[in-house]
Formats: structure tokens, sequence, C-alpha cells
């Protein structure tokens, strides 16, 4: 009984399968777009480099000063970009380029002289997560030479998001 089950089954299953209504598909595509996303934004607007410090040379620093965070997802080749004008009080001026910053990784070096630039990050720096939001901490440190005059000097210093 159970072998005349099984070959009853067999011989109907594939009658059945043939007299089925066939299988209908149909497809849905996906369509969507990103947008650009160019960001750009500073911890704090003032930075205080505090009372001075040494015993033999005076220096201003201060640690962590400004957090920069950044996020680019353009296919282009972006850059951040740090400039800063000459340091002044009045009609006193200390060069900007004396004025030293690193990031929280690196060694200082001394900015770029007034009108010009130096990058901080660019995209191929952070392939393939580019589009991420990426922060980076900045310290700056002041060296006095002794050629200074009193005063409260101040100087903007500029982050720029650059996409060519």
């Amino acid at each position: 009984m159970r072998k005349g089950l099984y070959i009853l089954l067999i011989g109907v299953f594939p009658v059945f399968l043939l007299l089925s209504p066939p299988v209908m598909m149909a497809d849905a595509y996906l369509e969507f777009e990103i947008p650009e996303r160019m960001e750009l934004t500073l911890s704090t607007s003032v930075v205080d480099l505090g009372e001075p410090k040494g015993a033999h040379r005076l220096y201003y620093e201060r640690i962590d000063a400004v957090r920069v965070d950044y996020r680019c997802n353009s296919r282009y080749e972006w850059e951040v970009r740090i400039s800063a004008a000459d340091l002044r009080d009045g009609n006193r001026t200390i060069p900007i380029s004396r004025l030293q910053w690193r990031t929280s990784d690196g060694t200082y070096q001394y900015m770029p002289e007034n009108g010009k630039y130096t990058v901080l990050a660019r995209r191929r720096d952070h392939t393939p997560f580019s589009g991420l939001k990426q922060s980076k901490m900045i310290s700056y440190r002041l060296e006095l030479r002794g050629d200074e005059r009193g005063g409260t000097y101040s100087a903007p210093v500029t982050y720029t998001l650059f996409v060519p």
C-alpha cells in the first residue's frame, strides 16, 4: 500500500505542476539621491592662551584648545585648511608665523605666514569613510622672543573646508 501511494504521488505531482498557473514575477527599482553634505564646525569661537609659562623663556600654550568637526561626502578631493592673520594690539604686531599648532596626535608646527594656509585634513586621509563626521583637536603654543611689547594681542584663525 505504501509503495503504491509513493508511486501515485510521484506520478501526480509532476502533472500538478504542469497544470498549475505559471508563477508571475515583477521588478521594482529603487531610486534615491544622497545630497552632497559639507559641514565644518568649531567647538569654540574664542581661544584664550591663558597665563604665560616657563622660567627663562616665556610661552603660552593651550592644549586641546579647539575641536574641529568636519564632514564632506563630495567625490572631489576636498581639504580642511587653516590660515590666520598676524597677532595685533593696536599698531603692535607679532607675526602669526611664530604661533605653533598641532593636532592631538601630531607635533607642533608653525602657522603659515599671513595670507597663506596649511592643510589640516583632506579626503584621501579618510578613505573610504570620508563622508563620515571627523574630528581633530587643535592645540596652540606661542613662544615669546623678548622683542614683544606689552598688550592684549589677538588674531583671527580661519578654518576652511575647501571643495574645488
